[in-house]
């Protein structure tokens, strides 16, 4: 336990997690999509977000229950141990505390690649590591379950702008630290948002079958991928194809594969290939899937990914459609137009999985 003096600054944050394995396969998830991140810390842990282009963007939320310990203190805390508590509390409520989040840039690939030593096979002897042994041993679960080894933990720190964000590993007495340079967090990146009055399509589903259907659309090799919802069965429909062929993945109104599926009538999207194969990762890691599409095609895919212990990772991937340039879609013309600036986004948005009344609790599976 590190301990500080009354004159020092407490670090901004200051986490330990014993589930090392688990936040490789959430970071790694997400980290096909770019080299560099965005990381928001809050009082209710980390949020990761990655875009490419301004055309698919992901964030994995790292809740604090994913850690034995997290400490998230913001400047104005620090502050007020400078500054006369009457005076600060008159400018300054604790719920404004609550509220605050922090950001930086970091480069996502160091950071993965951090994580990836506790992955991969140790020089020299052959053997690997507990947590190389327990991914490849859940490799095709479809739900993460808490890492038990015991012996290995993660410390998390970072003390603010201009500080490096440091990843410590304990494993047996050996001791890894890696820092890794930040930079402050640049606001031109927009968050793709779907309108919410606007939800055109909405499928709650077991996330073993989009699983699968991914895998068969990969084998098409194609540039595009056409989705359809439509009122009458089959219900959901991908579509991709290709020089090596063409694969039609379709799925009915069953209950055993889809738990709900509201649509307010027939539509259909396009949207690139590769960038919504990137979610591939993610949907293999999650128990359940929100699939939402907004009147424009603005498509979230959100993974929800048992911890254990009733606990929640999730993982939400959105994605702007490809239209096509004979169609008539005036509405649409400026797509950036979808994007918007959201800087003070932190809760991990399990509410996307409500809002039906005839869907399931899925926190009481």
């Amino acid at each position: 336990m590190v301990s500080y003096n009354q004159d020092d600054a407490l670090p901004v944050l200051d986490a330990v997690s014993t589930s090392v394995s688990y936040i490789f396969r959430v970071l790694k998830a997400v980290s096909s999509v770019s080299p560099n991140a965005i990381i928001q810390l809050s009082t209710d842990g980390l949020k990761v977000s990655v875009e490419n282009s301004h055309t698919v963007q992901a964030h994995a939320f790292l809740n604090k229950t994913l850690f034995t310990s997290y400490t998230f203190n913001p400047p104005s805390r620090n502050r007020r141990r400078v500054i006369p508590s009457e005076s600060y509390a008159s400018t300054q409520s604790l719920q404004e505390e609550d509220d605050e989040t922090i950001s930086f840039s970091v480069s996502m690939k160091s950071l993965v690649n951090c994580f990836q030593i506790f992955g991969s096979e140790q020089e020299g002897t052959g053997q690997k590591s507990a947590t190389r042994s327990y991914a490849e041993s859940n490799e095709g679960g479809g739900m993460m379950t808490a890492f038990l080894g015991g012996s290995t933990v993660c410390k998390l720190r970072y003390d603010g702008t201009g500080s490096p964000f440091i990843v410590m590993f304990d494993e047996g007495g050996v001791t890894t630290t890696c820092d890794l340079q930040t930079s402050e967090y640049d606001d031109s990146i927009s968050d793709i948002l779907l309108e919410a009055d606007a939800i055109g399509t909405k499928i709650i589903m077991k996330a073993n079958y989009l699983n699968d259907a991914f895998r068969e659309l990969e084998s098409t090799d194609s540039e595009t991928v056409k989705v359809k919802s439509t009122l009458t069965p089959p219900t959901f429909v991908l579509i991709s194809r290709g020089e090596l062929g063409s694969v039609e993945y379709k799925f009915t109104r069953d209950r055993n594969v889809i738990e709900t599926f509201a649509s307010e009538e027939s539509v259909q999207n396009i949207y690139n290939f590769k960038l919504l194969m990137s979610a591939s990762d993610a949907i293999k890691l999650a128990t359940k899937i929100s699939w939402r599409t907004d009147e424009d095609g603005v498509t979230s895919i959100q993974c929800m990914c048992d911890v254990g212990d009733g606990r929640q990772t999730f993982i939400d991937f959105r994605y702007l459609p490809i239209y096509d340039e004979y169609e008539e879609r005036t509405q649409r013309a400026q797509t950036t137009a979808r994007s918007q600036i959201t800087q003070s986004t932190r809760r991990s948005g399990d509410d996307l999985f409500s809002g039906s009344d005839d869907e399931n609790n899925l926190s009481s599976d």
